[in-house]
Protein backbone atom coordinates (compact mmCIF):
# COMPACT_ATOMS: atom_id res chain seq x y z
CA UNK A 1 0.00 0.00 0.00
CA UNK A 2 1.35 3.31 -1.28
CA UNK A 3 2.41 6.09 1.39
CA UNK A 4 -0.40 8.76 1.95
CA UNK A 5 2.20 10.93 -0.10
CA UNK A 6 4.34 8.98 -2.02
CA UNK A 7 5.85 10.58 -5.13
CA UNK A 8 7.90 9.71 -7.55
CA UNK A 9 10.62 12.27 -8.89
CA UNK A 10 11.95 12.70 -12.48
CA UNK A 11 14.93 14.67 -13.57
CA UNK A 12 15.41 14.47 -17.10
CA UNK A 13 17.96 16.64 -19.64
CA UNK A 14 16.31 17.18 -22.67
CA UNK A 15 19.93 18.12 -24.64
CA UNK A 16 21.65 15.01 -23.32
CA UNK A 17 19.04 12.78 -22.82
CA UNK A 18 19.84 11.56 -19.10
CA UNK A 19 17.16 10.61 -16.85
CA UNK A 20 17.30 9.86 -12.43
CA UNK A 21 14.31 9.19 -11.08
CA UNK A 22 14.11 9.26 -6.70
CA UNK A 23 11.20 7.48 -4.80
CA UNK A 24 9.78 9.78 -2.07
CA UNK A 25 7.89 7.37 0.62
CA UNK A 26 6.22 9.89 2.38
CA UNK A 27 6.02 13.50 2.65
CA UNK A 28 6.07 13.73 -1.47
CA UNK A 29 3.55 16.84 -1.04
CA UNK A 30 4.97 20.02 -2.95
CA UNK A 31 5.93 21.62 0.22
CA UNK A 32 8.28 19.31 0.61
CA UNK A 33 9.81 19.28 -2.78
CA UNK A 34 9.91 23.07 -2.25
CA UNK A 35 12.26 22.91 0.33
CA UNK A 36 14.38 20.25 -0.94
CA UNK A 37 14.75 22.36 -3.82
CA UNK A 38 15.23 25.90 -1.81
CA UNK A 39 17.71 23.98 0.09
CA UNK A 40 20.43 25.09 -2.03
CA UNK A 41 18.63 28.51 -2.88
CA UNK A 42 18.93 29.20 0.98
CA UNK A 43 22.74 27.88 0.75
CA UNK A 44 24.12 29.50 -1.38
CA UNK A 45 21.70 31.86 -2.99
CA UNK A 46 21.56 29.97 -5.96
CA UNK A 47 19.07 27.36 -7.12
CA UNK A 48 20.10 24.12 -8.70
CA UNK A 49 20.62 24.26 -12.64
CA UNK A 50 22.09 21.49 -13.99
CA UNK A 51 21.43 17.92 -13.96
CA UNK A 52 24.24 16.62 -11.14
CA UNK A 53 23.03 19.94 -8.81
CA UNK A 54 19.82 18.15 -9.11
CA UNK A 55 21.33 14.71 -8.43
CA UNK A 56 23.14 15.99 -5.54
CA UNK A 57 19.82 17.70 -3.83
CA UNK A 58 17.95 14.55 -4.34
CA UNK A 59 20.91 11.74 -3.41
CA UNK A 60 19.60 11.08 -0.25
CA UNK A 61 16.35 9.39 -1.51
CA UNK A 62 15.97 6.14 -3.02
CA UNK A 63 17.28 6.27 -6.61
CA UNK A 64 15.12 4.32 -9.21
CA UNK A 65 16.08 2.71 -12.36
CA UNK A 66 14.60 3.66 -15.83
CA UNK A 67 12.69 0.85 -15.43
CA UNK A 68 11.06 0.92 -11.99
CA UNK A 69 10.19 4.59 -12.32
CA UNK A 70 7.23 2.99 -14.54
CA UNK A 71 5.78 1.02 -11.81
CA UNK A 72 6.29 3.49 -9.00
CA UNK A 73 4.61 6.25 -10.76
CA UNK A 74 1.83 3.32 -10.33
CA UNK A 75 2.03 3.20 -6.48
CA UNK A 76 3.28 7.23 -6.09
CA UNK A 77 0.14 9.53 -5.13
CA UNK A 78 2.54 12.51 -6.76
CA UNK A 79 4.64 13.01 -9.99
CA UNK A 80 7.37 15.46 -10.32
CA UNK A 81 9.07 15.88 -13.76
CA UNK A 82 12.21 18.42 -13.65
CA UNK A 83 13.60 19.01 -17.38
CA UNK A 84 16.96 21.02 -17.44
CA UNK A 85 17.62 23.81 -19.80
CA UNK A 86 20.17 25.99 -20.85
CA UNK A 87 18.35 29.00 -19.65
CA UNK A 88 17.26 27.05 -15.75
CA UNK A 89 15.15 24.40 -15.05
CA UNK A 90 11.19 23.53 -14.95
CA UNK A 91 9.13 21.54 -12.69
CA UNK A 92 5.50 20.36 -13.43
CA UNK A 93 3.39 18.48 -10.87
CA UNK A 94 0.33 15.63 -11.56
CA UNK A 95 -1.60 14.23 -8.11
CA UNK A 96 -4.16 11.53 -8.69
CA UNK A 97 -7.01 11.54 -6.23
CA UNK A 98 -7.88 8.43 -4.35
CA UNK A 99 -11.04 7.39 -6.32
CA UNK A 100 -9.99 9.79 -9.18
CA UNK A 101 -9.95 10.06 -12.93
CA UNK A 102 -6.04 9.68 -13.05
CA UNK A 103 -3.21 11.69 -12.90
CA UNK A 104 -4.13 15.39 -12.77
CA UNK A 105 -1.94 18.67 -13.10
CA UNK A 106 -1.17 20.31 -10.32
CA UNK A 107 1.08 22.80 -11.64
CA UNK A 108 3.87 23.75 -14.81
CA UNK A 109 5.66 23.54 -16.65
CA UNK A 110 7.07 26.42 -14.05
CA UNK A 111 10.51 28.01 -13.67
CA UNK A 112 12.21 26.51 -10.04
CA UNK A 113 12.16 30.41 -8.25
CA UNK A 114 7.96 30.66 -8.54
CA UNK A 115 7.66 27.20 -7.16
CA UNK A 116 9.38 27.21 -4.68
CA UNK A 117 8.19 30.79 -3.72
CA UNK A 118 4.51 29.02 -3.65
CA UNK A 119 5.29 26.38 -1.92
Amino acid sequence: MPAASSALISLIDPATGRQRHWWLGDGGVPQRLAGLLGAPLRATGLPPRRFPEFSAVFAPLPRLTAGAAGPAAQQAVYRYLIQTHAAGATLSCWRRYPGGIGWLRRCGPVALGPFVSRF
